[in-house]
């Protein structure tokens, strides 16, 4: 599983104690511990949070599965319930128990973990007792978690809201995900959205052959019931970081092993509470391929920033430092057609920020000296059409039918693999 930075639990405005299982690393936890930090959970703040975690610490009781035992007056306990066919389908299984047996809230169910079967290690909390809906009534949340012989634990996260005397299961990470998620992990219990109640900041892994999608949940109360309100495109590759601040979540990664994905280079992923949903931002990382350059000077363009385009095509056209990846893994060298092409465009960018001198004066220079290149005939067909009195989308058209002539040998030279923009005929001068 990808490291992370992990940031202490809050409650209100102030952060909750360090404790064990607030660190990157699986490490155990005693109830000595959970009682204190219950003890400073419930101050003067609107939010209560009361945390226990993963694994008994040394010298902890082990519990063991009730078998049915006497209550006052006589009446039977619930004992655990045994382990389902389905675990991941059995919320409602429990609710006899909470309610009627001896469950050990504080302790997280350490005797359903053991007639269960669970992963006796998780990532972050395995429960936590907070107001989610903010009634006044504290829900119980408990991490539901089987060790996998290889990636990310199977994993769920469960919700139980009580009502009177008894205990009611009402939701699920799952649930939530719309997905059945593994290494599910709890990263912050906070009140971003300002409405006295908590969100539930959470991480669920998605793992292929190669890599791994870390996605992000915000489990939060809206319209009545508990939903997801994290973006769909919330998530990221090969996670290296994740960080939360109270109010904005950063995960950097974006770094994938694959062969197809091309030149890679790092990103990280804003998501922070805009007022009335969640906004998501992507940052690129540094260029580590003239290619990455090239690529900020076309989102620059398609922007319409045509000033910036062009001072990041010329400085791409200029490059002599970064790696050109196409001759690193044995292809045909790239970096003459990138240049080529960098020039061109920003010769549209001159041209579509009102410069035509400097929009000739560019096409001139692309069409004598990338002579022999792809983009450099390109240019040299543009500026012949403009000479004969076409407009720019004119001579854009006649380029694009020049193209077509080699257009399997034009495609080819921009696969750049999947970490990397399509280009194709017809995103050349549009």
């Amino acid at each position: 599983m990808a490291a992370a930075n992990h940031k202490n639990l809050r409650r209100g405005g102030a952060r909750l104690p360090a404790v064990g299982w607030l660190t990157p690393q699986r490490t155990v936890f005693t109830l000595a511990a959970g009682a204190a930090l219950l003890l400073a959970a419930c101050g003067g703040d609107s939010i209560r949070i009361s945390a226990i975690t993963a694994t008994p610490g040394e010298g902890t009781p082990t519990p063991t599965p009730m078998s049915v035992l006497s209550g006052a007056g006589g009446a039977a306990l619930i004992p655990v319930p045994p382990r389902p066919e389905n675990p991941f389908a059995a919320g409602r299984d429990l609710e006899a128990y909470l309610s009627g047996g001896q469950p050990d809230l504080e302790g997280c169910l350490q005797d359903v973990v053991r007639t269960w079967g669970l992963a006796m290690e998780v990532d972050g909390p395995r429960c936590f007792s907070v107001d989610i809906d903010g009634d006044g009534t504290d829900e119980y949340a408990f991490l539901i978690s089987f060790a996998a012989n290889s990636g990310p634990n199977p994993s769920d996260l469960w919700f139980f809201q009580r009502r009177g005397d008894a205990w009611r299961f009402f939701n699920s990470g799952r649930a939530l995900a719309n997905a059945s998620t593994a290494g599910l992990h709890v990263r912050a219990v906070e009140d971003i959205t300002g409405d006295d109640a908590a969100e539930i900041v959470a991480t669920w892994e998605e793992c292929g052959a190669s890599t791994c999608v870390t996605h992000l949940m915000v489990a939060t109360h809206h319209n009545g019931a508990l939903e997801d309100l994290a973006p769909a495109d919330a998530f990221i590759e090969s996670l290296v970081e994740f960080d939360f601040d109270g109010r904005t979540v950063s995960m950097e990664g974006g770094m994938v092993a694959s062969v197809g994905a091309g030149p890679q280079r790092g990103a990280t992923h804003v998501i922070s509470w805009a007022g009335s949903r969640f906004r998501l931002e992507t940052e690129s990382g540094e260029a580590t391929y003239l290619v990455h350059q090239v690529n900020d000077a076309d989102k620059a363009f398609a922007a319409a920033d045509y000033s910036a385009a062009q001072t990041l095509y010329l400085d791409a056209a200029r490059n002599s430092t970064l790696p050109d990846w196409k001759a690193e893994v044995g292809q045909a060298a790239g970096r003459g057609e990138l240049q080529a092409y960098s020039m061109f465009r920003a010769a549209l960018a001159a041209e579509r920020s009102g410069d035509t001198a400097q929009s000739l004066m560019l096409l001139g220079r692309v069409a004598t000296e990338y002579a022999g290149s792809m983009h450099g005939s390109i240019a040299l067909q543009y500026l012949q059409a403009l000479d004969g009195g076409a407009t720019p989308g004119e001579a854009c058209s006649a380029a694009e039918q020049y193209i077509e002539s080699f257009q399997a040998l034009y495609v080819s030279f921009w696969d750049y693999g999947s970490a990397n923009p399509q280009r194709s005929v017809f995103t050349l001068c549009r």
